[in-house]
């Protein structure tokens, strides 16, 4: 993936960014957050989201929703219906989520990372989009490039290395 002939587009921490097909879609230091990824196939149409907790009713302040993995897909939804996009036709892709400090138990309430995954795949489900790929949990960080030209996603890792899918 060549993002140096795309459009490159930061999406910050908290942030829903939407894109065509000349656009590269970027997010950086995935940890427990979550990164969504929706993409429509034949308009070459996208949306990223780097979100950080898992509810909105969770939250203490609603002031941005774009913080929470159920309002966030709720608003990429609506913002790719804007661009003519049907979300019966609209495919997801989930990473992040990871478990980054080993102190708190996998099955604690305090295990953001998995909850956020969970949440996430209730809420696409609940919208009919299918997730076609994840890199989710573990116990690493990730960045995301989001090539809206392909639907193809560059995930690159401190430890992991880097893969596309």
């Amino acid at each position: 993936m060549e993002a140096k002939k795309s459009n490159l587009i930061e999406v910050g921490m908290a942030e829903v960014k939407v894109g065509t097909s000349s656009d590269v879609l970027v997010t950086r230091g995935l940890g427990s957050c979550i990164g969504i990824a929706i993409y429509d196939p034949r308009k070459k149409i996208g949306a990223l989201v780097h979100a950080m907790l898992p509810s909105i009713a969770e939250g203490k302040t609603k002031s941005n929703p774009a913080k929470y993995v159920d309002s966030a897909v709720n608003i990429m939804i609506e913002e790719l219906k804007k661009k003519g996009c049907q979300p019966r036709e609209l495919v997801a892709k989930l990473f992040g989520g990871a478990h980054m400090f080993s102190s708190i138990p996998l099955d604690s309430p305090f295990n953001i990372g998995s909850k956020n995954i969970d949440k996430a795949k209730e809420i696409l489900a609940s919208h009919g989009i299918k997730i076609v790929e994840e890199d989710t949990g573990g116990n690493y960080g990730r960045t995301i490039f989001f090539d809206l030209d392909t639907g193809k996603v560059k995930v690159k890792t401190m430890f992991q290395g880097e893969r596309e899918i």
